[in-house]
């Protein structure tokens, strides 16, 4: 295997950096359905998006076929949510076949496939909800698919999952402020400590600048089940009427950064500084700060040039990423819609309502990704999977439910420009497990199953060893006797030594003196090397 470049944010190459996005409507290929919001997710279980639109009547589903073509079917039912604000997918009762929720303007409703996935039916929430944003993700970390909608007017609705095809409302399952304004959440790890935190973007009509129900929140997870809202210590509290905020790896070096599109004042660039903190750096990007008005707002690679681009309602719909944080705007004739790969070629295209927009695809090489979990939900969402190569490293999470209201892809999706190689992938699973696959084949979709690649670099508990407590502020303790005097290695998330140890009398070491974040304790056992993940908190 090749030398991993873990710490270079090297451009993949000059050709790639200009590569150019167009794409052609190819309405003849889909049916023409009646629609609120668009999808683009497997419904079936063959790993391949499929178009997919909800109305009052039923669920029209065009299934992508291997050879590029579709099978159309429409499957009437009476629904009484209908989407009419956002949809979010992914299979909640774990059946093979995807389910929904859908966040109306009155009610929350989940639809439910059958156990063929020939048929859906409707669970429906009584309690009012003027819905926002909805997603699909495993809040309290127990292995199956959680709920959370935002609601306009009143304290947003998680829905905890009973492990029998019942969502049930839980307002304990993450506690937020009881305060209106909540347009779009999106579920991220932030901060890199290996859970799911998630950002609220906030907007209240004829508020006043400074009221509190237009200010964004971050909500830290604590890794214990509590979440505590942050956004000011991390500088990302904004008052400014936001809509949708995106959270990806602009710049490859291994954390998330942001953008948001507001109505009031200006938009906002976070930049990561690596340990959660963000800085606004919008005014060096090349996009227009008071660009205002934006709804929809979603970062995707569609050049596959191995860097995101960024989807949004602004005068130039879509700004190419120029590798350097700053970005290229240019016009679409569309300007929001569902995200996913409709003809399988690699190559990222958009679904809104009764228009399909393919891209015309080029020379760029890149590879999917698509998982499924054991431990974690089915779908892996909350997994975070990063590949490494000759330009340094690349970072995904996979995500139900971004941008403002449409449901994109939960296939990983990665452009490499022109290199050809790619030395390493590591799938962080949310269950803890991390799966390591060398030498991956380009241009193709691989997928991959939790657990099945573990290696001696992941934080998988091989051997019978436990580390606890982990999360931990001080003391690491080892479940197997007789380590003391083993000689311990540890490395930050980047592969980064930050000291050596041995093990104690006690069958410990210390490490009080560490800052917070996600480190690699790595000793020998047994004439085998093995390395476990912690958390100093």
């Amino acid at each position: 295997m090749k030398k991993i470049l873990l710490f270079s944010i090297a451009l993949l190459s000059t050709a790639s950096l200009i590569a150019q996005v167009s794409f052609t409507n190819r309405n003849d290929l889909i049916q023409s359905y009646p629609n609120t919001q668009s999808i683009s997710v497997d419904m079936n279980g063959d790993y391949l998006d499929d178009f997919v639109r909800v109305s009052d009547t039923g669920i029209g589903i065009d299934y992508q076929q291997p050879n590029g073509t579709f099978i159309s079917v429409f499957y009437s039912v009476t629904i009484d949510n209908p989407p009419n604000w956002s949809v979010a997918a992914g299979d909640i009762d774990e059946n093979g076949y995807t389910d929904l929720v859908l966040g109306n303007g009155s009610r929350v409703s989940f639809l439910f496939a059958n156990a063929d996935g020939t048929a859906y039916t409707e669970q429906t929430h009584p309690q009012y909800i003027f819905s926002q944003r909805s997603n699909l993700v495993d809040i309290d970390n127990d292995g199956d698919l959680d709920a959370f909608v935002c609601h306009d007017v009143d304290e947003s609705h998680p829905y905890r999952n009973d492990g029998n095809q019942n969502m049930v409302l839980d307002q304990n399952l993450i506690q937020t402020l009881d305060l209106a304004g909540n347009y779009a959440s999106v579920w991220v790890d932030y901060d890199n400590d290996g859970d799911t935190d998630m950002y609220l973007t906030k907007c209240r009509q004829g508020s006043s600048p400074g009221d509190p129900e237009r200010t964004n929140a971050m909500y830290r997870n604590n890794g214990d089940g509590t979440f505590s809202e942050i956004a000011a210590s991390i500088n990302m509290a904004d008052n400014s009427q936001s809509w949708a905020t995106i959270f990806e790896d602009f710049d490859n070096d291994g954390d998330f950064d942001a953008f948001t599109v507001n109505h009031d004042f200006e938009n906002k660039f976070y930049e990561n500084d690596g340990s959660g903190v963000f800085t606004d750096i919008i005014g060096s990007t090349g996009i227009n700060p008071t660009d205002l008005g934006a709804w929809e707002n979603q970062g995707a690679d569609f050049n596959n040039d191995g860097f995101i681009d960024i989807l949004s309602e602004m005068s130039s719909e879509l700004y190419i990423n120029n590798g350097d944080m700053t970005f290229t705007g240019m016009d679409l004739p569309f300007d929001e819609g569902a995200i996913g790969d409709f003809n399988n070629d690699g190559y990222l295209d958009v679904g809104r309502g009764g228009d399909l927009w393919m891209n015309d695809g080029g020379s760029n090489n890149w590879v999917k990704i698509g998982l499924e979990g054991i431990e974690s939900n089915l779908n892996g969402i909350g997994s975070r999977i990063i590949i490494y190569g000759e330009w340094g490293m690349q970072m995904r999470e996979i995500r139900s439910g971004q941008g403002f209201s449409h449901m994109n892809s939960l296939i990983g999706h990665f452009g490499i420009g022109t290199s050809t190689e790619i030395d390493l992938i590591v799938i962080e699973w949310p269950s803890g497990i991390v799966d390591s696959i060398e030498n991956l084949d380009i241009n193709t979709q691989h997928i991959f199953i939790e657990g099945e690649n573990i290696l001696a670099v992941t934080d998988f508990q091989i051997n019978g060893i436990n580390l606890y407590p982990n999360p931990t502020s001080d003391i690491i303790n080892f479940s197997i006797d007789n380590l003391a005097g083993s000689a311990v290695t540890v490395t930050d998330i980047n592969g980064r030594l930050v000291f050596n140890t041995t093990i104690s009398s006690d069958n410990n070491i210390n490490i009080e003196h560490l800052n917070k974040g996600v480190y690699f304790v790595q000793l020998e056992v047994e004439s085998e090397t093995v390395s476990y993940k912690i958390i100093k908190k």
